[in-house]
């Protein structure tokens, strides 16, 4: 009897049909990076934040199955000078004792087509939450393969007031510029 019942399930699975499933991803952090460019007076300047975690569940022939999340610690921003790393984790700014991380979640992801260089693009929309403040996103990007891994670059400008992030005398653009630059690039298997 139970060799016929594992014969009759092995038969229904067969005949069920089988999910789609994305492929999980490794991300080598060494050969990634998650950076930033703000303009503070007339000089822009160029940051990153050293600590991040992502999950990537993509399969770039079935992107709207793909999940991307990611966290994004707010301590490891490093921006060129000691001035503005000290600044940087004061509550004016990332506030990071009361918000020590941001986070992405794609909700969707579609294809792009191709950019220049002939690599496959997406967007991934989805909700980016920094000290606490949820906005929906669309983040561009495109993969390439290189060697034994494939690179994900994307950029995505974003306005620092709409996450208060330099508030006080800083919410002026007479000394940061409101509008910043923030760019992905993403070293996965």
């Amino acid at each position: 009897m139970k060799k016929y019942l594992a014969v009759f399930l092995a038969l229904l699975a067969c005949a069920s049909p089988t999910p789609s499933f994305a492929k999980n991803w490794t991300v080598d952090y060494a050969n990634s990076r998650l950076g930033f460019t703000a303009t503070q007076g007339d000089k822009s300047f160029e940051g990153s934040f050293k600590n991040f975690q992502t999950t990537i569940d993509f399969d770039p022939a079935k992107p709207e199955a793909g999940k991307i999340t990611a966290t994004i610690d707010m301590i490891s921003a490093v921006a060129g000078s000691a001035e503005r790393d000290s600044a940087l984790p004061q509550a004016d700014w990332f506030d990071t004792k009361k918000f020590p991380q941001a986070q992405f979640a794609s909700t969707s992801i579609k294809a792009a087509g191709t950019d220049k260089s002939a690599a496959q693009c997406f967007e991934a929309e989805g909700t980016l939450t920094i000290k606490g403040i949820e906005r929906k996103v669309t983040l561009p990007f495109c993969l390439k393969p290189e060697d034994d891994h494939t690179r994900a670059k994307g950029k995505i400008v974003l306005m620092r007031n709409d996450f208060q992030i330099g508030q006080g005398q800083w919410a002026s653009e007479a000394f940061v510029k409101n509008a910043v630059t923030v760019t992905v690039d993403i070293a996965a298997r």
